[in-house]
């Protein structure tokens, strides 16, 4: 298959990730993006009473995203990231104000959590003792067995395994939501299995946790962009891609030809770019769904919730699930004097109708509760973000309506967190995507788990040239 001239429709992380590749072994690549910046789903978002752009919604990756990692190192984009040098995951009950983190202990994987997870207090000892089971069962599985059960839910599966109500929906629960964006009656047992495998249950720093230490949607059209222009790759934003063939593009009302395309947009985007391509496959990804999310952020004159605190998640909160303080997180404040509190809410579908007023009594009850002492402080401002589409929805069964980076034939690839990388709709799964895509074009043998060559392997907790929180 010759390289020749590539085209790249879509500018999110997945086709970042594939044109830098792609330029990188030689390629002259073209990547069209719709919107007037790069970014994708993690764009930024103008406050308009602020004047300033922010995150859409609060951004967490961890230390397991190997590949979206190299992309960092390859961009010369580290300084945008802070790395837990353990891992720890506070919890907190807004109800009884009691603080209670998981971290990485001394044990050898999977064990490295279980002294922490001993001394939790929002499980009974006949929970964890059962958590024994499930630990055991995730270890038992491999990459090609979990997919057998991707035709059950990860809360059915749990049952299986002995695990009780209050272990299903406080742990495992928490989890499941906040990385699949489902709630765990929802998601697929294979993606959750997945999750405890090589998240929590995984390797000893896989779950170390990632903070953003400036608005990534800007940093994608810094370090990213610049990265990209450096390599030779013609980026051209407000260009929208009104038809794909296998040997050219329309943009607008230009014709562009090319030896091979990337599809590197959401699913219903490349469902409908496909239509004309191959039916049967626009119909299967359009299969897909979706789950929203909602991102809540509060601006305080002063310290709404202390300093030094960065982030919890919440016990028995099902709208206030997490409270980050992104000021704790960014290397300079968004402006003097402002306290950032961001809350992402995930599986928000049933939220998307929710005013901002009601929204934020739900904030104003929680904070209360947990830092009443600081009730004074004055909220300036507050921007509420709503996306329905933020990921595609990892539900039972549809694993097979995930397509393959060849599954639309000779001369397209396609790229996506809906892909199927074996992941669920996450940075780490959209980027591996783009290099599955530049694998292919190039006839590299590369799978998933195989190290980028040539560029940056992902930090370890002793690496100097990354920053810690």
């Amino acid at each position: 298959m010759g390289t020749g001239a590539i085209t790249v429709v879509g500018g999110g992380l997945a086709g970042i990730s594939a044109a830098l590749a792609l330029a990188d072994l030689g390629s002259q690549v073209t990547l069209f993006e719709s919107r007037a910046h790069l970014g994708g789903r993690v764009a930024s978002v103008h406050h308009p009473r602020m004047g300033v752009k922010i995150d859409n919604c609060q951004h967490a990756a961890f230390r397991v995203y190997d590949r979206f990692f190299q992309l960092l190192g390859r961009a010369d984009a580290r300084d945008i990231v802070r790395i837990q040098s353990r891992t720890e995951i506070p919890f907190v009950s807004p109800e009884k104000r009691v603080f209670a983190s998981l971290r990485t202990g001394r044990l050898s994987p999977p064990n490295h959590m279980l002294t922490s997870m001993m001394r939790f207090p929002y499980l009974s000892m006949k929970d964890k003792l059962g958590m024994r089971k499930a630990i055991k069962a995730f270890a038992a599985e491999d990459d090609e067995g979990q997919w057998q059960l991707d035709d059950i839910t990860f809360e059915k599966w749990l049952e299986s395994k002995g695990q009780t109500p209050r272990a299903i929906e406080r742990f495992f629960g928490f989890f499941t939501l906040a990385a699949l964006n489902l709630k765990i009656s929802e998601a697929s047992a294979a993606q959750g299995v997945m999750l405890f495998r090589n998240g929590l249950f995984g390797a000893r720093d896989a779950f170390d946790v990632v903070a953003f230490s400036q608005d990534l949607g800007q940093a994608m059209n810094g370090s990213l962009l610049t990265a990209l222009k450096e390599s030779g790759v013609d980026v051209r934003t407000s260009a929208t891609v009104k038809s794909v063939a296998r040997d050219h593009v329309i943009v607008e009302n230009e014709r562009i030809t090319h030896d091979h395309v990337v599809i590197a947009t959401p699913p219903h985007l490349a469902a409908r770019l496909l239509k004309t391509i191959d039916e049967d496959l626009s119909e299967k990804i359009s299969a897909l769904e979706y789950s929203a999310l909602i991102g809540i952020h509060a601006f305080y004159r002063g310290s709404r919730i202390p300093d030094d605190f960065h982030f919890a998640a919440m016990v028995d909160e099902p709208l206030i699930q997490m409270i980050f303080n992104r000021s704790h997180e960014l290397d300079e404040p968004i402006q003097d004097g402002i306290q950032w509190v961001s809350v992402p809410v995930s599986r928000a579908d049933d939220y998307l109708n929710l005013s901002d007023e009601e929204i934020m009594a739900e904030l104003a009850r929680v904070l209360e509760c947990l830092w009443p002492e600081n009730s004074e402080i004055e909220l300036v401002d507050h921007l509420i973000v709503k996306v329905p589409k933020a990921t595609f929805a990892p539900t039972p069964g549809s694993s097979k309506n995930r397509p393959l980076v060849d599954s639309a034939g000779k001369n397209i690839s396609l790229a996506g967190s809906y892909t199927m990388t074996g992941w669920p709709s996450t940075m780490e799964s959209a980027t591996r995507s783009g290099l599955a895509a530049a694998a292919r074009i190039h006839n590299r043998d590369w799978n998933f788990d195989d190290e980028w060559p040539d560029w940056p392997i992902r930090p370890q907790r002793d690496s100097p040239d990354w920053k810690v929180i």
